[in-house]
Protein backbone atom coordinates (compact mmCIF):
# COMPACT_ATOMS: atom_id res chain seq x y z
CA UNK A 1 0.00 0.00 0.00
CA UNK A 2 1.56 3.43 -1.25
CA UNK A 3 2.15 5.94 2.38
CA UNK A 4 0.18 8.62 0.00
CA UNK A 5 -2.98 6.23 0.61
CA UNK A 6 -3.27 7.16 4.35
CA UNK A 7 -2.97 10.84 3.83
CA UNK A 8 -6.01 12.37 2.96
CA UNK A 9 -7.86 9.53 5.52
CA UNK A 10 -6.63 10.87 8.10
CA UNK A 11 -7.74 13.52 10.88
CA UNK A 12 -7.29 16.17 8.83
CA UNK A 13 -8.95 14.54 5.55
CA UNK A 14 -10.22 18.03 4.06
CA UNK A 15 -8.78 17.60 0.79
CA UNK A 16 -10.15 14.82 -1.03
CA UNK A 17 -7.99 15.79 -4.44
CA UNK A 18 -5.26 14.30 -3.08
CA UNK A 19 -7.11 10.95 -2.62
CA UNK A 20 -8.27 11.57 -6.45
CA UNK A 21 -4.29 11.81 -7.47
CA UNK A 22 -3.39 8.43 -5.25
CA UNK A 23 -6.22 6.46 -6.25
CA UNK A 24 -6.08 4.09 -9.19
CA UNK A 25 -9.12 4.26 -11.53
CA UNK A 26 -11.21 1.01 -11.09
CA UNK A 27 -13.60 -0.28 -13.65
CA UNK A 28 -17.30 0.52 -13.33
CA UNK A 29 -20.55 -1.59 -12.85
CA UNK A 30 -22.57 1.16 -13.85
CA UNK A 31 -22.00 4.71 -15.61
CA UNK A 32 -22.84 7.80 -15.85
CA UNK A 33 -23.36 7.81 -19.38
CA UNK A 34 -25.62 4.06 -19.41
CA UNK A 35 -29.03 4.30 -20.09
CA UNK A 36 -31.00 1.89 -18.40
CA UNK A 37 -34.88 2.57 -18.55
CA UNK A 38 -35.62 0.97 -14.84
CA UNK A 39 -32.96 2.91 -13.75
CA UNK A 40 -34.34 6.12 -14.99
CA UNK A 41 -37.90 4.97 -14.78
CA UNK A 42 -37.36 4.96 -11.19
CA UNK A 43 -35.45 8.32 -10.31
CA UNK A 44 -36.91 10.59 -13.15
CA UNK A 45 -40.51 10.92 -11.00
CA UNK A 46 -38.51 10.80 -7.79
CA UNK A 47 -35.29 12.55 -7.34
CA UNK A 48 -34.87 15.94 -8.42
CA UNK A 49 -32.71 16.95 -11.24
CA UNK A 50 -32.27 13.27 -11.78
CA UNK A 51 -30.14 13.48 -14.73
CA UNK A 52 -27.38 15.71 -12.47
CA UNK A 53 -27.69 12.56 -9.95
CA UNK A 54 -23.83 10.83 -10.29
CA UNK A 55 -24.76 7.35 -11.12
CA UNK A 56 -21.72 5.37 -11.42
CA UNK A 57 -21.09 1.93 -9.08
CA UNK A 58 -17.73 0.83 -8.15
CA UNK A 59 -17.55 -2.64 -9.42
CA UNK A 60 -15.84 -3.57 -6.26
CA UNK A 61 -19.69 -2.73 -4.50
CA UNK A 62 -20.92 -5.55 -2.41
CA UNK A 63 -24.44 -4.18 -2.63
CA UNK A 64 -24.59 -4.26 -5.99
CA UNK A 65 -22.97 -8.07 -6.21
CA UNK A 66 -25.29 -9.04 -3.26
CA UNK A 67 -28.29 -7.86 -5.31
CA UNK A 68 -27.02 -9.85 -8.49
CA UNK A 69 -26.69 -12.60 -6.69
CA UNK A 70 -30.13 -12.31 -4.94
CA UNK A 71 -32.21 -11.76 -8.00
CA UNK A 72 -30.03 -14.90 -10.08
CA UNK A 73 -27.71 -12.60 -11.71
CA UNK A 74 -30.04 -10.68 -13.32
CA UNK A 75 -28.64 -7.35 -13.18
CA UNK A 76 -31.09 -5.32 -14.56
CA UNK A 77 -33.63 -6.09 -11.78
CA UNK A 78 -29.91 -5.88 -8.55
CA UNK A 79 -29.37 -2.38 -10.62
CA UNK A 80 -32.96 -1.43 -9.83
CA UNK A 81 -32.70 -2.65 -6.58
CA UNK A 82 -29.53 -1.30 -5.37
CA UNK A 83 -30.92 2.64 -6.31
CA UNK A 84 -34.01 1.71 -5.14
CA UNK A 85 -32.09 1.00 -1.85
CA UNK A 86 -30.24 3.38 -1.59
CA UNK A 87 -33.29 6.08 -2.70
CA UNK A 88 -35.62 4.78 0.45
CA UNK A 89 -32.48 4.71 2.63
CA UNK A 90 -32.27 8.58 1.96
CA UNK A 91 -35.88 8.98 2.35
CA UNK A 92 -35.65 7.75 5.82
CA UNK A 93 -32.85 9.36 7.05
CA UNK A 94 -34.31 13.04 5.35
CA UNK A 95 -37.77 12.17 7.23
CA UNK A 96 -35.59 11.75 11.00
CA UNK A 97 -33.22 14.70 10.14
CA UNK A 98 -36.16 16.75 9.85
CA UNK A 99 -36.66 16.34 13.73
CA UNK A 100 -34.72 18.96 14.06
CA UNK A 101 -35.50 22.51 13.23
CA UNK A 102 -31.87 23.61 11.58
CA UNK A 103 -30.42 22.17 8.77
CA UNK A 104 -27.35 19.68 10.07
CA UNK A 105 -23.82 21.61 9.44
CA UNK A 106 -22.11 18.35 9.24
CA UNK A 107 -23.12 14.79 8.82
CA UNK A 108 -20.86 11.38 8.93
CA UNK A 109 -22.19 8.41 6.83
CA UNK A 110 -19.89 5.99 8.75
CA UNK A 111 -19.35 2.13 7.28
CA UNK A 112 -20.56 3.85 3.59
CA UNK A 113 -18.98 1.03 1.52
CA UNK A 114 -18.82 2.63 -1.68
CA UNK A 115 -21.65 5.31 -1.73
CA UNK A 116 -24.94 3.30 -2.20
CA UNK A 117 -26.47 6.05 -0.03
CA UNK A 118 -23.70 8.90 -0.42
CA UNK A 119 -24.87 9.72 -4.13
CA UNK A 120 -27.90 10.89 -3.12
CA UNK A 121 -26.96 13.14 0.51
CA UNK A 122 -24.46 14.57 -2.12
CA UNK A 123 -27.07 15.35 -4.61
CA UNK A 124 -29.79 16.61 -2.53
CA UNK A 125 -27.89 18.65 -0.17
CA UNK A 126 -28.93 16.92 3.10
CA UNK A 127 -26.32 18.64 5.00
CA UNK A 128 -23.55 21.38 4.57
CA UNK A 129 -20.52 19.16 5.01
CA UNK A 130 -20.84 15.44 4.16
CA UNK A 131 -18.20 13.15 5.74
CA UNK A 132 -17.91 9.64 4.73
CA UNK A 133 -15.96 6.55 6.64
CA UNK A 134 -15.01 3.12 5.87
CA UNK A 135 -12.85 0.10 6.31
CA UNK A 136 -12.67 -0.12 2.90
CA UNK A 137 -9.47 1.98 1.57
CA UNK A 138 -11.19 1.56 -2.20
CA UNK A 139 -14.69 2.60 -0.92
CA UNK A 140 -13.26 5.76 0.14
CA UNK A 141 -11.03 6.48 -3.04
CA UNK A 142 -13.50 6.11 -5.08
CA UNK A 143 -16.31 8.03 -3.13
CA UNK A 144 -13.85 11.10 -2.84
CA UNK A 145 -13.23 11.03 -6.50
CA UNK A 146 -16.41 10.25 -7.87
CA UNK A 147 -18.78 12.24 -5.15
CA UNK A 148 -16.27 14.68 -3.79
CA UNK A 149 -16.94 14.12 -0.33
CA UNK A 150 -14.28 14.00 2.75
CA UNK A 151 -13.06 10.67 3.44
CA UNK A 152 -11.97 8.82 6.39
CA UNK A 153 -9.98 5.61 6.52
CA UNK A 154 -11.89 3.40 9.47
CA UNK A 155 -10.06 1.32 11.70
CA UNK A 156 -10.95 -2.35 13.54
CA UNK A 157 -10.70 -0.85 16.78
CA UNK A 158 -13.05 1.71 17.93
CA UNK A 159 -10.28 3.39 20.18
CA UNK A 160 -7.95 4.04 17.08
CA UNK A 161 -10.69 5.71 14.57
CA UNK A 162 -9.89 9.87 14.30
CA UNK A 163 -12.61 12.54 13.48
CA UNK A 164 -11.72 15.61 13.14
CA UNK A 165 -15.00 17.03 14.14
CA UNK A 166 -18.45 16.37 15.70
CA UNK A 167 -21.00 16.04 13.64
CA UNK A 168 -24.84 16.97 13.53
CA UNK A 169 -26.22 13.69 12.25
CA UNK A 170 -24.71 10.57 11.84
CA UNK A 171 -26.09 7.54 10.09
CA UNK A 172 -24.96 4.17 10.19
CA UNK A 173 -26.47 1.15 7.91
CA UNK A 174 -25.85 -2.42 8.62
CA UNK A 175 -22.94 -2.28 10.61
CA UNK A 176 -24.07 -3.04 13.96
CA UNK A 177 -25.86 -5.90 12.28
CA UNK A 178 -22.40 -7.06 11.69
CA UNK A 179 -20.14 -6.61 14.45
CA UNK A 180 -19.67 -9.18 17.04
CA UNK A 181 -19.99 -8.53 20.95
CA UNK A 182 -16.45 -7.52 21.38
CA UNK A 183 -16.94 -4.50 19.55
CA UNK A 184 -20.62 -3.73 19.08
CA UNK A 185 -20.63 -1.72 22.35
CA UNK A 186 -17.27 0.01 21.95
CA UNK A 187 -18.06 1.00 18.36
CA UNK A 188 -21.54 2.60 19.78
CA UNK A 189 -19.83 4.74 22.15
CA UNK A 190 -16.94 5.65 19.47
CA UNK A 191 -19.63 6.86 17.55
CA UNK A 192 -22.39 8.37 20.23
CA UNK A 193 -18.94 10.94 21.35
CA UNK A 194 -18.73 12.04 17.87
CA UNK A 195 -22.25 13.83 18.25
CA UNK A 196 -22.70 17.59 18.91
CA UNK A 197 -25.03 18.35 21.90
CA UNK A 198 -28.41 18.03 19.64
CA UNK A 199 -27.30 15.63 17.13
CA UNK A 200 -29.09 12.59 16.10
CA UNK A 201 -26.93 9.21 15.82
CA UNK A 202 -28.96 7.07 13.51
CA UNK A 203 -28.23 3.08 13.09
CA UNK A 204 -29.72 -0.24 12.39
CA UNK A 205 -29.65 -3.54 13.80
CA UNK A 206 -31.01 -6.99 13.33
CA UNK A 207 -33.69 -7.31 15.87
CA UNK A 208 -34.37 -11.02 17.61
CA UNK A 209 -37.60 -11.37 15.81
CA UNK A 210 -35.61 -12.28 12.51
CA UNK A 211 -33.41 -14.31 14.09
CA UNK A 212 -32.65 -17.92 12.72
CA UNK A 213 -32.38 -18.96 16.40
CA UNK A 214 -33.36 -17.93 20.06
CA UNK A 215 -31.02 -14.62 21.33
CA UNK A 216 -29.01 -15.74 24.57
CA UNK A 217 -27.75 -12.68 26.25
CA UNK A 218 -29.47 -9.98 24.43
CA UNK A 219 -26.97 -10.40 21.27
CA UNK A 220 -26.08 -13.81 19.25
CA UNK A 221 -23.42 -13.27 16.13
CA UNK A 222 -22.40 -16.23 13.38
CA UNK A 223 -19.65 -16.15 11.31
CA UNK A 224 -20.97 -15.44 7.75
CA UNK A 225 -21.73 -12.37 6.00
CA UNK A 226 -22.14 -10.90 2.21
CA UNK A 227 -18.94 -9.07 2.30
CA UNK A 228 -16.42 -10.58 -0.11
CA UNK A 229 -13.28 -9.19 1.72
CA UNK A 230 -13.91 -8.31 5.36
CA UNK A 231 -12.78 -11.35 8.19
CA UNK A 232 -15.97 -13.20 9.34
CA UNK A 233 -14.38 -12.99 13.14
CA UNK A 234 -14.99 -9.22 12.51
CA UNK A 235 -17.83 -8.87 10.81
CA UNK A 236 -20.17 -11.87 10.23
CA UNK A 237 -24.08 -11.61 11.55
CA UNK A 238 -25.13 -10.45 14.15
CA UNK A 239 -28.92 -10.21 16.10
CA UNK A 240 -29.69 -7.86 19.52
CA UNK A 241 -32.53 -7.78 21.60
CA UNK A 242 -34.34 -4.20 22.36
CA UNK A 243 -33.23 -4.59 26.03
CA UNK A 244 -29.52 -5.24 25.05
CA UNK A 245 -29.23 -2.37 22.84
CA UNK A 246 -30.70 0.35 25.56
CA UNK A 247 -28.62 -1.31 27.85
CA UNK A 248 -25.53 -0.45 25.86
CA UNK A 249 -26.51 3.05 25.25
CA UNK A 250 -27.66 3.64 28.99
CA UNK A 251 -24.45 2.70 29.91
CA UNK A 252 -22.47 5.05 27.60
CA UNK A 253 -24.46 7.90 29.12
CA UNK A 254 -27.85 7.50 31.02
CA UNK A 255 -29.11 10.78 29.77
CA UNK A 256 -28.92 9.67 26.38
CA UNK A 257 -32.36 9.95 24.79
CA UNK A 258 -33.20 6.66 22.55
CA UNK A 259 -35.79 5.75 20.09
CA UNK A 260 -36.46 2.46 18.59
CA UNK A 261 -38.21 2.31 14.67
CA UNK A 262 -39.42 -1.32 14.27
CA UNK A 263 -38.20 -2.50 10.84
CA UNK A 264 -37.42 0.55 9.45
CA UNK A 265 -34.70 0.79 7.22
CA UNK A 266 -35.93 -1.67 4.29
CA UNK A 267 -38.57 -2.78 6.09
CA UNK A 268 -35.84 -5.51 7.50
CA UNK A 269 -33.88 -3.76 9.58
CA UNK A 270 -34.50 -2.12 12.97
CA UNK A 271 -33.34 1.72 13.41
CA UNK A 272 -32.39 3.20 16.57
CA UNK A 273 -32.09 7.15 17.21
CA UNK A 274 -29.91 8.43 19.65
CA UNK A 275 -28.72 11.73 21.10
CA UNK A 276 -27.73 13.66 23.78
CA UNK A 277 -30.56 15.43 24.14
CA UNK A 278 -34.44 14.76 24.35
CA UNK A 279 -35.68 13.59 20.73
CA UNK A 280 -39.65 14.37 19.55
CA UNK A 281 -40.40 13.64 16.15
CA UNK A 282 -43.88 11.29 14.01
CA UNK A 283 -41.91 8.35 12.23
CA UNK A 284 -44.37 6.94 9.69
CA UNK A 285 -44.10 3.90 8.18
CA UNK A 286 -43.34 2.75 4.82
CA UNK A 287 -45.74 0.76 3.76
CA UNK A 288 -45.04 -2.76 2.78
CA UNK A 289 -46.47 -5.21 0.53
CA UNK A 290 -46.47 -7.76 -2.31
CA UNK A 291 -47.52 -8.51 -5.68
CA UNK A 292 -49.20 -12.14 -5.87
CA UNK A 293 -50.07 -12.02 -9.56
CA UNK A 294 -49.49 -10.05 -13.00
CA UNK A 295 -52.37 -11.69 -15.64
CA UNK A 296 -53.64 -10.19 -19.20
CA UNK A 297 -57.53 -10.15 -18.89
CA UNK A 298 -59.99 -8.38 -21.82
CA UNK A 299 -60.37 -5.33 -19.28
CA UNK A 300 -56.61 -4.73 -19.39
CA UNK A 301 -53.94 -5.50 -17.22
CA UNK A 302 -54.65 -6.72 -13.31
CA UNK A 303 -52.40 -6.80 -10.82
CA UNK A 304 -53.49 -8.07 -7.50
CA UNK A 305 -51.60 -8.69 -3.87
CA UNK A 306 -51.77 -6.67 -0.48
CA UNK A 307 -50.39 -3.60 0.54
CA UNK A 308 -50.33 -2.38 4.19
CA UNK A 309 -48.57 0.32 6.62
CA UNK A 310 -49.56 -2.17 9.98
CA UNK A 311 -50.58 0.11 11.72
CA UNK A 312 -52.94 1.53 9.75
CA UNK A 313 -54.75 0.86 6.13
CA UNK A 314 -52.53 2.29 3.12
CA UNK A 315 -54.00 5.51 1.27
CA UNK A 316 -53.60 3.90 -2.55
CA UNK A 317 -52.43 1.11 -4.89
CA UNK A 318 -50.93 3.08 -8.13
CA UNK A 319 -49.66 1.87 -11.49
CA UNK A 320 -47.61 4.18 -13.56
CA UNK A 321 -46.35 2.82 -17.29
CA UNK A 322 -43.22 4.67 -17.61
CA UNK A 323 -43.93 8.22 -15.71
CA UNK A 324 -47.70 8.73 -16.60
CA UNK A 325 -50.18 7.45 -13.32
CA UNK A 326 -52.88 5.17 -15.37
CA UNK A 327 -54.39 2.89 -12.81
CA UNK A 328 -55.28 3.94 -8.63
CA UNK A 329 -57.07 2.10 -6.74
CA UNK A 330 -58.08 2.96 -2.83
CA UNK A 331 -60.09 -0.28 -2.52
CA UNK A 332 -58.68 -2.43 -0.26
CA UNK A 333 -60.53 -5.89 0.97
CA UNK A 334 -60.06 -8.05 3.95
CA UNK A 335 -56.97 -10.32 4.69
CA UNK A 336 -56.89 -11.94 7.63
CA UNK A 337 -53.77 -13.67 6.62
CA UNK A 338 -51.94 -10.55 6.51
CA UNK A 339 -53.49 -9.06 9.71
CA UNK A 340 -52.19 -12.22 11.60
CA UNK A 341 -48.45 -12.29 9.87
CA UNK A 342 -48.10 -8.37 11.06
CA UNK A 343 -49.91 -9.19 14.24
CA UNK A 344 -51.88 -6.18 13.68
CA UNK A 345 -56.07 -5.45 12.87
CA UNK A 346 -55.30 -2.52 10.91
CA UNK A 347 -53.11 -4.44 8.67
CA UNK A 348 -56.86 -6.43 7.70
CA UNK A 349 -58.19 -4.48 5.12
CA UNK A 350 -55.33 -4.99 2.71
CA UNK A 351 -56.28 -6.75 -0.54
CA UNK A 352 -56.23 -4.60 -3.76
CA UNK A 353 -56.87 -5.69 -7.68
CA UNK A 354 -55.92 -2.87 -10.00
CA UNK A 355 -56.54 -2.79 -13.57
CA UNK A 356 -55.01 -1.05 -16.50
CA UNK A 357 -56.98 -0.67 -19.34
CA UNK A 358 -55.13 -1.49 -22.47
CA UNK A 359 -55.26 1.81 -23.90
CA UNK A 360 -52.59 3.05 -21.79
CA UNK A 361 -49.71 0.50 -22.87
CA UNK A 362 -48.28 0.64 -26.44
CA UNK A 363 -45.63 -2.24 -25.21
CA UNK A 364 -45.50 -5.20 -23.05
CA UNK A 365 -41.77 -5.55 -23.95
CA UNK A 366 -40.28 -2.20 -23.77
CA UNK A 367 -42.31 -0.02 -21.47
CA UNK A 368 -41.59 0.03 -17.54
CA UNK A 369 -44.61 -0.25 -15.54
CA UNK A 370 -44.14 0.97 -11.82
CA UNK A 371 -46.59 -0.45 -9.56
CA UNK A 372 -46.39 1.35 -5.91
CA UNK A 373 -48.24 1.91 -2.32
CA UNK A 374 -48.52 4.99 -0.79
CA UNK A 375 -49.02 5.76 2.84
CA UNK A 376 -51.57 8.07 4.41
CA UNK A 377 -48.62 10.38 4.77
CA UNK A 378 -47.64 9.88 0.73
CA UNK A 379 -44.96 7.48 1.51
CA UNK A 380 -44.10 5.63 -1.06
CA UNK A 381 -43.39 1.97 -1.21
CA UNK A 382 -42.38 0.26 -4.87
CA UNK A 383 -44.18 -3.05 -5.22
CA UNK A 384 -42.66 -3.69 -8.77
CA UNK A 385 -40.40 -1.93 -11.02
CA UNK A 386 -40.03 -3.85 -15.16
CA UNK A 387 -42.00 -4.42 -17.87
CA UNK A 388 -45.25 -6.31 -17.76
CA UNK A 389 -43.56 -9.08 -19.83
CA UNK A 390 -41.30 -9.57 -16.91
CA UNK A 391 -44.28 -9.15 -13.79
CA UNK A 392 -46.20 -12.25 -14.84
CA UNK A 393 -42.75 -13.53 -14.13
CA UNK A 394 -41.79 -12.29 -11.15
CA UNK A 395 -44.97 -12.69 -9.37
CA UNK A 396 -45.02 -16.56 -9.82
CA UNK A 397 -41.47 -16.34 -8.45
CA UNK A 398 -41.66 -14.38 -5.70
CA UNK A 399 -44.87 -16.45 -5.13
CA UNK A 400 -42.56 -19.42 -5.22
CA UNK A 401 -40.58 -17.89 -3.04
CA UNK A 402 -42.59 -16.89 -0.19
CA UNK A 403 -43.51 -20.76 -0.28
CA UNK A 404 -40.55 -21.81 0.32
CA UNK A 405 -39.94 -19.44 2.95
CA UNK A 406 -42.58 -20.68 4.68
CA UNK A 407 -41.41 -24.25 4.30
CA UNK A 408 -38.25 -23.53 5.91
CA UNK A 409 -40.08 -22.17 8.67
CA UNK A 410 -42.60 -24.86 9.36
CA UNK A 411 -39.40 -27.42 9.10
CA UNK A 412 -37.61 -25.57 11.64
CA UNK A 413 -40.61 -25.48 13.84
CA UNK A 414 -40.64 -29.13 12.92
CA UNK A 415 -36.94 -29.56 13.82
CA UNK A 416 -37.51 -27.79 16.61
CA UNK A 417 -40.38 -30.04 18.39
CA UNK A 418 -38.35 -33.10 17.36
CA UNK A 419 -35.62 -32.09 19.55
CA UNK A 420 -38.02 -31.56 22.15
CA UNK A 421 -39.33 -34.90 21.65
CA UNK A 422 -36.34 -36.35 21.56
CA UNK A 423 -35.36 -34.74 25.21
CA UNK A 424 -38.75 -35.57 26.63
CA UNK A 425 -37.71 -39.26 25.56
CA UNK A 426 -34.54 -39.44 26.98
CA UNK A 427 -35.63 -38.26 30.18
CA UNK A 428 -38.81 -40.61 30.83
CA UNK A 429 -36.05 -43.25 29.73
CA UNK A 430 -33.62 -41.95 32.37
CA UNK A 431 -36.77 -42.09 34.65
CA UNK A 432 -37.95 -45.44 33.56
CA UNK A 433 -34.24 -46.96 34.57
CA UNK A 434 -34.70 -45.19 38.03
CA UNK A 435 -37.66 -46.93 38.70
CA UNK A 436 -36.47 -49.97 37.92
CA UNK A 437 -33.14 -49.88 40.02
CA UNK A 438 -35.22 -48.49 43.14
CA UNK A 439 -37.66 -51.32 42.68
CA UNK A 440 -34.47 -53.98 42.93
CA UNK A 441 -33.75 -52.51 46.17
CA UNK A 442 -34.37 -53.91 49.39
CA UNK A 443 -36.26 -50.75 50.57
CA UNK A 444 -38.61 -50.99 47.61
CA UNK A 445 -39.26 -54.85 48.46
CA UNK A 446 -39.99 -53.94 52.25
CA UNK A 447 -42.41 -51.59 51.18
CA UNK A 448 -44.01 -53.95 48.28
CA UNK A 449 -44.44 -56.23 51.11
CA UNK A 450 -45.98 -53.61 53.77
CA UNK A 451 -48.52 -52.43 51.13
CA UNK A 452 -49.51 -56.09 50.96
CA UNK A 453 -49.70 -56.45 54.04
CA UNK A 454 -52.33 -53.32 54.79
CA UNK A 455 -54.24 -54.29 51.68
CA UNK A 456 -54.77 -57.82 53.32
CA UNK A 457 -56.08 -56.36 56.32
CA UNK A 458 -57.78 -53.78 54.62
CA UNK A 459 -55.95 -50.65 55.81
CA UNK A 460 -55.82 -49.51 52.53
CA UNK A 461 -56.32 -50.03 48.36
CA UNK A 462 -53.32 -48.27 47.51
CA UNK A 463 -50.70 -50.50 45.38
Amino acid sequence: MSPCAYAPMSLCAHEPVSLVRCAPLMALAFTNEERHPMVEALLRTRVPRWEELDRAIDERDDMLDFAVQMFDRDRDVALTSYFQNGLEQFEVVKRIAAWRPSHPRRMLDFASGYGRLTRFVVHQHLADEITVSDILEGGMAFQARQFGVRTILSTTRPDDFAAPSKYDLIFVASLFTHLPPATFTPWLRRLATLLEPEGLLLFSVHDESIAPAKVEDGISFKTYSESRVLDAEDYGSTWVTESFVREQIASIDPGFACVRLPRALSDWQDLYVVSPSSISGTFHRTPKGFIERCEITEEGVRFTGWATSIDEEVDRVEVRIDDSVVATTRDFLPRADVAAAHQSDAATNSAFSVVVPHTAVRSFRYQTATVSAFSRANIERILFLGTIDSATGFAAKERARVIEQNMERAAGIIRDLEHRNAVLDHQRAELEATIAAMKQSRFWKARERWFAVKRGVGWTEEE
